[in-house]
């Protein structure tokens, strides 16, 4: 056995290289043209002098433009026809990082950015070396010799993407999703000094507070009107004061816009409509020039949210360029937005118009041989229709009708931003035959295990094999969801057949199909019902408050019974209370608490006895719940070397599994945590069942836990989309960024269902052992040699049908949008819940379990 493990964790180690050298080769960073854009000789002036960019993050459309927002003076402005606004349409990833480097750039960025967005002292995606319209205003400062300084205040991704380039700043940390006030004031603050200062002419704010709303309560969060109206507040005092300065012969332009916007629970990094709408608006006094023609504000049917001119988010790079008598940079792949060009003379803005085709056409020469060499002999009509534009374009430039030169750019634009990326063949290659080989020998070990039972491995291959085959499908790679719902039905329909034909026929099995059924329905997820009435939804009523708190007190008792049960075992009743009575309590304060602090209705009998506290008594109730949690994790391993007080082996890791599962409820949202009561009726039906089963035990329990794991995953609201991603919980005892234990915190949050079944699990091998005849000399010997190679055969064919999925299908038209973000839920499920959980956690657990003092 000993050369059997050290075979399977050898092949999970080359595993890794064969997925770091495939995704090397399928995320390599899109080539860019180097250098920065030159002034043009023939561009008109500039229209303004300064210009205060304020970002609002995830500040969607319906949020300044709705009926229902709260941001007056705002839609008072576009009324009085000194502010343009738009919806503009964000590329996915709809995350930070890349969404700043669009609204810069004008470029389209890499989708791995979406990951390294995530590590926030990452400095590799600097755009230092990059053209964008900051840069043009450092070369122009510079080219000038003015003292005239770039200024920012706010989310520190900027930092990281340019360094050098601000002459003051202040950064703060975009992920610490409980900070909705601090970390807006700590930009605010600046107003009183910088708008009295004349030493600048940009000014960026990133605003982080509504998005951070967004993450913990929704759009629909009771605390999303008084940010609305703070934000409000902020837009009116920039612009009165863009107003006294333009008195005074200065004129300043202030563009307020998200940088992407949130699906209806609040999260984003996908592509739905709520996440791609942006607010974006130019405001000043000079825009009443360009008069309210186009001002035509219908409501979008429900989930659009397209309000006036729809445009692409990377419009605003030239356009801003232009109006600041700036080059557009040349990585831009953004249209001027008509209605600024009356800003301008006729003559003016067609030869605007024409610099900005040339610069498009630039970018089409490089991505294309064909445009650059004349012979046309591409297949695609819409490299036929640019030729054929920009030819007539060329020969006739002087007189260019606008409607051609626009024409020209948004098909360019079009063409540009869905252009493959350069993909290393050769890496890709390699990591799939190294995946493939360590594939092959693991699954050479199955031969041996369903050598008896023909039924199980008929089964596992089927699923393995289906589950493979969905990986090519956009569709059912979106709603996976299905494929494991069918597939828990049919593998509990199995197991009632099988037990049928035996001679002691167990019925537990059949318990499992109203749970699932419940199950189904408790958290709709996916694209198609994503956000559709489900029991989450009627639990977030308000009328049904009481019975969501009820839930969660029914859930807390459990966890206080087995806490009493299984790790005071053996201890006086009035220890075993008390120590099972101070988890509990620690536990309930803090998710009392953050339900007040997100918003959620928290009945009367609770909220009165003032919960409530700052940010930091927040993460102090938080350390006191895992500090409890800490303490009788102690109490138990050290209760487990006690020779008086030593117990049996499916004791110890019955204890450790409910230490766990608190340890989840505490990483779970109010209205999810109580489907841990469904969990724990699976738990003990499958307890049940290990007293009552044959040999194959271990077999069928890898089947059940696989299937168990994905079923929960999905019905705790988790999907294959960015956007499901859960920060509400990841800095839960965290009082600053921490790259690592936020990393951990948020994998707990998001695959607390699948944790919590392979921690069932070994407690449930556990109970097999003791009540079976089993030969095997020990529980880490069974679970090395009849239930790990399953898991990491299923794993490692669903790495491989993933890579093989992202290779094939390199060109298809949601290569980013879907296949991209199931590689990188798949590599999570690879590296954090098959390594680290399956094949170290709990071996390391089982194998501590089973050392000396421990009967068994």
């Amino acid at each position: 056995m000993l050369l059997y493990g050290a075979t399977l964790y050898v092949c999970l180690l080359v595993q890794i290289l064969g997925l770091l050298i495939f995704a090397k080769g399928f995320f390599p960073f899109k080539p860019i043209l180097h250098g920065f854009a030159s002034p043009s000789i023939d561009q008109p002036p500039a229209v303004f002098d300064k210009v205060i960019f304020v970002l609002i993050d995830a500040l969607r459309s319906d949020f300044v433009f709705s009926d229902s927002s709260s941001m007056k003076f705002t839609n008072e402005l576009i009324s009085a026809g000194h502010a343009l606004p738009y919806t503009a349409r964000a590329a996915p990833p709809t995350v930070t990082l890349p969404r700043i480097k669009g609204l810069t750039t004008g470029s389209v960025p890499n989708f791995l950015d979406a990951v390294i967005n995530i590590a926030e002292s990452d400095d590799s995606s600097t755009l230092m070396n990059q053209d964008s319209w900051l840069m043009q205003f450092k070369i122009r400062k510079e080219r000038e010799s003015t003292k005239k300084n770039i200024i920012m205040f706010g989310d520190d991704t900027w930092l990281r993407l340019f360094p050098d380039i601000f002459d003051r700043y202040e950064g703060t940390t975009s992920f610490f999703v409980s900070d909705f006030k601090e970390v807006d004031d700590n930009v605010t603050r600046h107003l009183d000094i910088e708008l009295h200062s004349n030493d600048w002419n940009v000014m960026i704010m990133h605003y982080l507070g509504l998005d951070h709303i967004g993450h913990k309560g929704g759009p629909y969060s009771p605390f999303m009107p008084a940010k609305q109206e703070e934000m409000d507040h902020i837009i009116s005092r920039l612009y009165k004061h863009a107003e006294d300065r333009n008195s005074a012969g200065e004129s300043i332009l202030l563009v307020v816009c998200g940088d992407h916007g949130m699906n209806d629970v609040g999260n984003h990094g996908g592509s739905s409509d709520g996440e791609t709408a942006t607010a974006l608006l130019f405001l000043s006094p000079l825009l009443s020039r360009t008069g309210p023609s186009f001002l035509n504000k219908k409501e979008p049917n429900a989930g659009l949210f397209e309000y006036y001119r729809i445009v692409e988010q990377v419009d605003m790079v030239p356009s801003l360029s232009v109006l600041m008598g700036n080059p557009i940079p040349q990585n831009s792949i953004g249209v001027i937005i008509p209605e600024l060009l009356s800003l301008w003379s006729g003559s003016e803005a067609l030869q605007l118009l024409r610099i900005n085709a040339r610069q498009i056409h630039k970018l089409l020469r490089e991505a294309f041989s064909e445009i650059r060499t004349g012979k046309i002999n591409s297949s695609s009509d819409d490299i036929k229709s640019l030729y054929a534009l920009w030819s007539n374009i060329s020969q006739g430039e002087a007189d260019a009708e606008v409607s051609t030169l626009y024409e020209f750019m948004r098909l360019g634009a079009k063409v540009l931003s869905r252009t493959s990326s350069n993909y290393n063949m050769s890496e890709m290659i390699i990591g799939l035959i190294i995946t493939s080989t360590c594939t092959a020998i693991q699954s050479y070990r199955l031969l041996y295990i369903f050598i008896e039972n023909s039924v199980s491995w008929i089964v596992f291959a089927v699923i393995n094999f289906l589950y493979c085959i969905t990986m090519f499908a956009s569709s059912l790679v979106e709603e996976e969801q299905y494929f494991w719902y069918w597939s828990a039905s049919a593998w509990i329909t199995i197991c009632v057949i099988v037990g049928l034909r035996s001679k002691s026929y167990d019925y537990s099995w059949m318990f499992f199909v109203p749970i699932l059924f419940v199950m189904r329905h408790y958290h709709h997820t996916g694209q198609k019902y994503a956000g559709s009435y489900d029991i989450v939804k009627y639990l977030q009523q308000d009328s049904n408050s009481g019975l969501l708190w009820m839930l969660f007190s029914l859930q807390l008792i459990i966890i206080f019974k087995n806490i009493q049960w299984y790790i005071f075992k053996g201890a006086s009743s009035p220890v075993a209370f008390v120590g099972a009575f101070i988890v509990v309590t620690s536990i309930a304060y803090f998710k009392i608490a953050s339900a007040l602090e997100a918003g959620e209705v928290v009945p009367k009998t609770i909220s009165i006895l003032k919960f409530e506290g700052d940010e930091t008594d927040l993460v102090f109730k938080a350390k006191t719940a895992f500090l409890a949690l800490s303490m009788i994790t102690i109490y138990h391993f050290v209760l487990r070397f006690s020779e008086e007080t030593g117990r049996v082996q499916k004791d110890f890791l019955a204890g450790i599994h409910y230490i766990v599962e608190s340890f989840l409820v505490i990483q779970t949202r109010i209205y999810v945590i109580p489907i841990f009561i469904l969990y724990a009726a699976m738990h003990s039906v499958l307890r049940r069942l290990a007293t009552r089963s044959n040999t194959m035990f271990p077999v069928n329990l890898a089947i059940t836990t696989i299937i168990f794991q994905h079923f929960s995953y999905f019905a705790m609201g988790n999907s294959n989309s960015l956007a499901s991603i859960d920060l509400s919980n990841a800095y839960n005892g965290i009082s600053s960024y921490n790259v690592g234990m936020v990393g951990i915190l948020t994998f707990m949050s998001n695959w607390a269902g699948p944790v919590y079944f392979s921690t069932a699990a070994a407690s449930q091998l556990a109970v097999w052992k003791t009540s079976s005849n089993a030969k095997t000399s020990s529980l880490i010997a069974v679970y090395f040699s009849e239930y790990l190679p399953l898991i990491h055969v299923f794993h490692g064919m669903s790495l491989l049908a993933v890579l093989l999925a992202c290779y094939t299908l390199r060109d298809h038209l949601f290569i980013w949008t879907v296949f991209s973000p199931k590689l990188l839920y798949t590599a999570c499920w690879f590296l954090f819940q098959q390594i680290i959980i399956d094949s170290l956690f709990i071996p390391v657990t089982i194998y501590i379990s089973g050392l000396a003092r421990i009967s068994s």
